[in-house]
């Protein structure tokens, strides 16, 4: 009984209370925290970005765009000229 009396904590409980958290500490972690939350978006992003549906559908809309542009500026007219 004497051994338990001298180890009142558990091997983790004492690694938990050696250091204080200090304000740095917790501002680090936060940022951290952060920065995963972040890295695993944009991994989820490029991932989305190379399946062969997504790059078509991009293809597709920049294309159909292109068009659609195309077709406007031609019967656009500058008013400029015509207004004096």
């Amino acid at each position: 009984m004497g051994q338990l009396c001298c180890f009142p904590f558990s091997r983790d409980e004492g690694k938990i209370s050696k250091k204080p958290i200090g304000i740095r500490d917790l501002i680090n972690e936060a940022l951290h925290r952060e920065t995963m939350g972040l890295k695993s978006k944009v991994k989820q992003i490029k991932e989305l970005l190379l399946k062969p549906e997504t790059q078509a559908r991009i293809r597709r809309e920049l294309f159909e765009g292109r068009l659609i542009n195309n077709s406007n500026s031609a019967n656009d007219v500058d008013f400029s000229t015509t207004l004096t």
